[in-house]
């Protein structure tokens, strides 16, 4: 009797501290906003202001269009001009809304993903330190993650036309979203009984997966399942096969040559990991260092990755040498060598063992591995922003280990939302 009434205790106290922290956290995004909205145009808002207003008047923006599709600018330009605005507020006001669309799809994968935890990995999404920035400012971040969390929630539940709709929308947006498609497809294959495989390991699994081919049911299935990223998938390649490139414009796309693989994004967005997820690191210390000793073919794996990074980390992208900008500081010290470079590897190391201990959810998640290899990738310039998408999905589909973790990770994302606006 008494362990019932302490568990309803301690539940009742949960639940009034997470309804503290929502109210806390849409507190300080509302600060946000009220900061940066009437602040001189930042970095590339420039290009993005004109492109709107390009939209809006009629006249091609001088700077040109960018890298992503247009599909941001055109919606912000269509709600602007059903209201009649113009200003850079309103813009900004636009996009600010779109950003709290994309904490709305969060919280919905995160509860089809994992319902206990849901709320505090929503809150912590809010709250994520590359990611709060942009809530308020007119870049097309934020919109395309809303839309591929949307699309995501809809293969969660098998909704078809809502996955196809959203998934075009968002590559209509950042078109390099297209790489998340086999994700998608596997999501929805898995949900299909006859294609839950159970295997121990990834030979059993392709076996496994080879007798279903053979059945027409089976691939019946996988038909259905691949049908609802055709048109996104097929507007891409068509795309692709009458311009001979990825970037919409034709006078960037030097600067984002593709196909292209770079390690780039790579090692950052693992120096990343550890610096966002620190309290999650240190909880799987003890994990890490099993696996360690009882695998030594994982020190031989961190050796290759060492030689890997001094002889193929590079920072030569034109954008990445502005003075005084931290992301280029620590990239530009990292590329030095010596011992820079050493803290820089071994940071992104750790951030890869704790990957290595840390279970995703279900199984199928494991594709988002390999994908954001891929993603990231594909990108020569080194960009703080482009760790966003794999980062949040991680942070979405991980198995969740304990209330107090995720509360500690909590207050750990808004102490380094204080220093990144300090």
């Amino acid at each position: 009797m008494m362990t019932m009434q302490s568990s309803t205790s301690s539940s009742g106290v949960q639940k009034a501290t997470e309804a503290l922290l929502v109210v806390c956290t849409l507190f300080l995004i509302v600060l946000v906003y009220l900061r940066l909205a009437s602040v001189p145009l930042l970095y590339d808002e420039v290009f993005h202001y004109e492109r709107i207003s390009a939209l809006l008047t009629g006249v091609s923006p001088s700077v040109g269009w960018g890298v992503m599709f247009p599909g941001y600018h055109v919606l912000v330009a269509g709600i602007l001009t059903i209201g009649g605005w113009t200003s850079i507020p309103a813009a900004r006001t636009v996009s600010f809304l779109f950003s709290l669309s994309s904490c709305v799809a969060a919280y919905g994968v995160a509860r089809s993903v994992d319902r206990p935890s849901a709320l505090l990995r929503t809150l912590q999404f809010a709250l994520f330190p590359i990611l709060l920035p942009f809530f308020p400012l007119m870049y097309t971040d934020t919109l395309a993650l809303s839309f591929l969390l949307i699309a995501l929630l809809a293969a969660l539940h098998s909704r078809l036309i809502l996955l196809s709709l959203f998934f075009l929308l968002s590559v209509a947006v950042r078109q390099n979203n297209i790489l998340w498609a086999p994700l998608q497809f596997a999501i929805l294959l898995e949900a299909d009984p006859q294609w839950r495989i159970s295997a121990p390991g990834p030979a059993a699994w392709l076996r496994s997966a080879a007798v279903r081919f053979r059945d027409g049911r089976a691939r019946r299935v996988m038909l259905r399942a691949g049908m609802p990223l055709l048109l996104p998938v097929f507007v891409f390649a068509l795309f692709v096969a009458i311009t001979g490139r990825a970037s919409f414009s034709p006078t960037l796309a030097a600067a984002h040559p593709f196909p292209s693989f770079s390690l780039g994004n790579i090692f950052f967005t693992l120096f990343l990991f550890t610096a966002l997820f620190l309290p999650l690191v240190l909880s799987r210390m003890r994990a890490l260092f099993l696996l360690l000793i009882r695998h030594a073919w994982v020190i031989g794996v961190l050796v290759a990755l060492f030689l890997l990074f001094s002889f193929g980390f590079h920072v030569d992208h034109p954008a990445n040498s502005e003075i005084g900008r931290l992301r280029d500081v620590i990239l530009l010290a990292a590329a030095a060598g010596e011992l820079n470079g050493l803290l820089f590897w071994f940071t992104g190391m750790l951030g890869l063992l704790t990957l290595c201990v840390t279970p995703l959810a279900r199984k199928i998640f494991l594709w988002i591995y390999p994908l954001a290899l891929l993603y990231l990738g594909g990108s020569w310039l080194i960009e703080t922003r482009y760790a966003i998408v794999p980062l949040v999905l991680f942070l979405l589909f991980r198995k969740s280990f304990s209330w107090r973790l995720e509360l500690v990770q909590f207050a750990f994302s808004v102490a380094l939302c204080f220093w990144v606006f300090s």
